[in-house]
């Protein structure tokens, strides 16, 4: 049990859910273009949802780990770890795993057996990589698998890492939300079983609209690494790892990080509202059957009253995660890094149940 709390604890476990976002956002995004849509099977074409739902969650879970752990690797090897403080697995710490100051190599365990449980997590999200790709039948997933593992080791691995040079923000919002979420949608849209010639691109303002929500997990993403950044900026700056915090400095750091985590929750609220005033007007790249029922706010009204509970429900994690916003932008300007860590995870969950609520609405 101690050796699988170590690597628990060496996996970042507390991240895992920035990587499941975008993939719980794009499936309530498919749930709703399915319920306003035409369907002969409508319970054979849920259960299809389900299963590409719960596939793209272990590839970005998996994805994940093997990021994590590459990390803790190639920062090692770097020796951009060393000003960490070494501390016991079984130290009296209330979260024992969300330490952000604890590495691998401080429980003994080799860089060889890192580099083991890199490949190990990349080849179990291989996996079931190519299971979406074999039930989709679109091949070109396995070339966006190539870019992601590719972003994944050369952030920090390699002769000349990109996140040593001031783009590792970039890669995590781009990474962790746009790509993602969009390919989420993708697998889950062609792979329930609706044939392709009954699947058609969307209007420019719904395809608009998806591109901004697919930004909500990438900045939380990104704001993640910032904080992370921004704490270690004068370590970084003594090692060489020039950070994009390092490059424009801790106190522009710390505003765009806030700024970021604002943005989101705008977007969020923006969002809820659109779901309320045009329900069917669902923001997707895609859409099933050429034939659509547009229904008006009072409709959405006269609906159900569980309906009403949900968008109420909604609207109370909006409020939450409006004032987790406000928290985190205090402890970020301030420099409370440490608080600010789990305020932005907290953030990106919330979010995330807030938009799966929405599939329900």
């Amino acid at each position: 049990m101690k050796s699988v709390k170590i690597w628990l604890k060496g996996a970042r476990i507390y991240t895992l859910p920035i990587g499941l976002v975008p993939v719980v956002m794009a499936f309530a995004v498919s749930f709703r273009m399915m319920r306003f849509s035409y369907f002969e099977e409508p319970i054979m074409h849920l259960e299809q949802c389900f299963i590409q739902f719960f596939l793209c969650c272990m590839v970005a879970a998996f994805m994940q780990i093997a990021v994590n752990y590459a990390n803790d690797y190639c920062d090692g090897l770097n020796g951009l770890d060393e000003n960490r403080s070494l501390r016991a697995l079984s130290s009296n710490n209330s979260k024992p795993l969300c330490d952000v100051s604890w590495r691998l190599a401080n429980a003994g365990i080799s860089p060889k057996s890192v580099l083991k449980a890199v490949i190990i997590s990349a080849f179990i999200s291989c996996i079931f990589g190519l299971i979406i790709v074999l039930r989709t039948g679109i091949y070109w997933f396995i070339l966006l698998g190539i870019a992601c593992f590719a972003a994944a080791w050369f952030y920090a691995g390699g002769k000349h890492p990109y996140g040593y040079k001031g783009w590792g923000e970039v890669s995590a919002f781009v990474f962790f939300g746009p790509v993602p979420f969009i390919g989420s949608l993708c697998a889950i849209t062609y792979g329930i079983g609706i044939p392709e010639t009954s699947i058609f691109i969307n209007g420019g303002q719904r395809i608009l609209a998806c591109l901004l929500i697919s930004c909500i997990p990438g900045a939380y993403s990104a704001c993640l690494m910032m904080v992370n950044n921004l704490r270690d900026i004068k370590s970084d700056k003594e090692h060489g790892k020039i950070t994009a915090m390092v490059r424009i400095g801790e106190r522009n750091g710390r505003r765009l990080c806030a700024a970021m985590s604002i943005v989101s929750a705008v977007l969020l609220i923006a969002y809820s509202i659109l779901i309320i005033v045009l329900p069917s007007a669902v923001p997707s790249i895609w859409r099933f059957y050429s034939v659509e029922v547009f229904l008006s706010f009072s409709a959405i009204v006269c609906n159900t009253s569980w309906h009403l509970f949900f968008a109420a429900f909604q609207w109370l994690l909006l409020l939450v995660i409006a004032i987790k916003a406000y928290k985190f932008t205090k402890c970020v300007l301030i420099g409370d890094y440490k608080n600010a860590f789990p305020m932005c995870v907290a953030q990106a969950i919330l979010g995330a149940l807030a938009v799966l609520l929405s599939a329900i609405i």
